[in-house]
């Protein structure tokens, strides 16, 4: 462990912790609904690898995969890319996943990004088809622009062994059950982290009865526990238990600044599972996956 860590961190003597999905790169104040908002504060905003690595100290986390905050410009989270870089190459525990988007208008960054491959702190991309409109995850909604972009990022994620973190949820393009439709055609092209399980509640209903199949069916998915209500992983560690799958596909996540770890934390340590699977979720399965420690 990384010290005795504050009373919303790991309890001290417990198993290592890695987070699977958080973000770098300030979110600041957004406009949104008519409304200027500003949801997290300035000092938990994630706004350089320092405060990504104080994020893991403050909360006794051991290592953690950071993506890019992705706004509604598209550019943007390309441009925290090399905010990315400069902190995966500084901080130790650090590990990179880099935004990446077959949208035409962005074709130049996403050239770039891949250009950029392999670096050794890289594991993952990060992909967000909920702001691929009028797109979507089915690949028939795709113009040829579109298609050949995503075959390059299959083609790096595969030639460089990277993870492809794919959001999951309630916005159109995130429709976990329209990831049938591109499981389909490019499962097998890549290993994906369907990450939030959904993300909310009726997203939820949909992942969590169909994330066993995909398993059964061959392709190399994970999923992770973040930002998800806690019905969901109980749920699903049920599920996998029900059709003896193990829980070797499910991995701990915050999402923060936008998961709460107190929260993300109990969610699956309140379980009632034995040690051994509590410590596989929390650790083991990501450290594999990421080729840590």
């Amino acid at each position: 462990m990384t010290g005795p860590a504050s009373r919303s961190g790991v309890p001290e003597g417990a198993h290592p912790v890695f987070d699977a999905h958080f973000h770098i790169g300030p979110y600041g104040t957004q406009a949104f609904a008519g409304r200027r908002v500003t949801p997290i504060p300035d000092a938990l905003d994630h706004a350089s690898g320092a405060d990504c690595a104080a994020y893991l100290d403050r909360h006794g986390i051991e290592a953690g995969v950071i993506v890019p905050t992705y706004l509604d410009r598209q550019e943007a989270a390309f441009e925290y890319n090399a905010l990315l870089i400069d902190a995966v190459e500084e901080y130790p525990n650090l590990y990179g996943g880099l935004w990446v988007s077959p949208l035409p208008q962005v074709e130049s960054l996403l050239h770039a990004t891949l250009d950029c491959l392999p670096h050794p702190k890289v594991r993952a991309l990060k992909i967000a088809s909920n702001t691929w409109a009028p797109y979507g995850i089915d690949p028939s909604s795709w113009d040829r622009p579109v298609q050949r972009n995503m075959e390059r990022i299959l083609e790096a994620a595969g030639g460089h062994g990277l993870v492809i973190h794919f959001h999951t949820g309630y916005l159109p393009g995130a429709d976990p059950l329209e990831f049938d439709l591109f499981l389909q055609r490019y499962g097998s092209r890549a290993t994906y982290q369907l990450v939030h399980c959904g993300e909310a509640i009726a997203p939820a209903f949909k992942f969590v009865p169909r994330f066993p199949g995909w398993i059964e069916e061959g392709f190399d998915v994970y999923t992770d526990t973040s930002i998800v209500p806690g019905f969901a992983p109980r749920w699903l560690l049920g599920e996998l238990d029900r059709r003896n799958l193990g829980f070797a596909r499910v991995l701990f996540a915050t999402d923060s600044p936008w998961g709460f770890f107190p929260v993300e934390y109990w969610k699956v340590a309140g379980l009632d599972l034995d040690p051994g699977a509590k410590k596989q979720i929390f650790w083991d399965n990501a450290a594999r996956l990421y080729g840590v420690g």
